[in-house]
């Protein structure tokens, strides 16, 4: 590990940029920060449209389309389009087709999304806590909804169907939700949730998690980084920089999947986390701050 604190991102890319053949950001806590975009990063993000070098920003938000998710980073100040955004809900797409789920019905607990994620991936939706016996299987979105009723259903569809999927676009177990430090519940924890219960009562269901750290984001990106950018089909992992604040998400992802990892100190990551974390989730590079 490159332990260099006082270290900038863009002052190193400038230097290091020709090591590598494309850029993976995270976006809260590294590219913004609340609603705020951090200093320097529409120079940077201006700079790569302009040298066309290939970059997109991936997010475990499946709660908002990537239309929606682009809104939001240009009201922030941060020129983004739609198609430059990864979410976690679209890996449903390739896992439905390799799963030969196109057509089937799922229930889906609270938001994929507007367009809906789900339905972009092949999959009809279905909300109705009564109907979910009619389903192939459950997905868990993000959103105000009943939580209560559809835990219970869903817990009970797995007791009567417990081979089939549980599938978690957003694995987080929560995310900042006030000015104060407050946290919301993520997916990752209502589906934790659901299978702690029917663990107790003897029924083990493996949910399948779709975004950081898990691999199937990764996948998606790196697929779409090399048809979309025509790099090559045998590209190195290691020239895919991914970027982010998060120790247990993007870091231990990227190096799971061989990517060459970067943490910025400017989101949830601090020197006292580095100090105690394990080697799959240190980081080969580090950076005070993004300018």
């Amino acid at each position: 590990m490159q332990n260099k604190l006082n270290r900038t991102f863009l002052k190193w890319w400038d230097k290091s940029s020709c090591e590598f053949s494309a850029l993976l950001f995270d976006i809260d806590g590294t590219l913004i920060s609340g609603k705020k975009v951090m200093p320097g990063v529409p120079d940077l993000i201006r700079e790569l449209e302009d040298s066309s070098f290939p970059f997109f920003l991936l997010t475990n938000d499946g709660n908002h389309s990537t239309k929606e998710k682009s809104g939001f980073l240009k009201k922030a100040g941060l020129d983004i389009k739609a198609d430059e955004i990864i979410s976690c809900g679209d890996a449903l797409k390739p896992f439905a087709r390799e799963k030969g789920l196109s057509g089937k019905k799922f229930f889906v607990m609270g938001d994929l999304g507007k367009p809906d994620y789900a339905e972009n991936a092949g999959l009809k939706i279905e909300k109705r806590t009564e109907k979910i016996y009619e389903c192939a299987g459950v997905i868990v979105g993000e959103g105000t909804y009943n939580w209560q009723s559809n835990i219970s259903s869903a817990m009970n569809y797995f007791i009567r169907y417990p081979s089939r999927p549980l599938i978690v676009p957003n694995p987080d177990s929560y995310w900042p939700n006030g000015p104060n430090g407050e946290l919301g519940i993520g997916a990752g924890g209502k589906a934790r949730f659901i299978c702690t219960i029917l663990g107790d009562y003897g029924i083990k269901i493996k949910p399948v998690y779709l975004g950081k750290p898990y691999s199937a984001i990764f996948n998606y990106a790196f697929d779409i980084l090399k048809t979309r950018f025509n790099l090559p089909s045998k590209l190195q992992r290691k020239r895919v920089l991914m970027l982010g604040d998060s120790l247990a998400s993007d870091i231990c992802g990227a190096n799971r999947f061989g990517f060459t990892s970067g943490l910025v100190l400017t989101g949830i990551t601090n020197c006292s986390h580095l100090k105690k974390a394990k080697p799959g989730f240190r980081p080969d590079y580090i950076f005070r701050s993004m300018n």
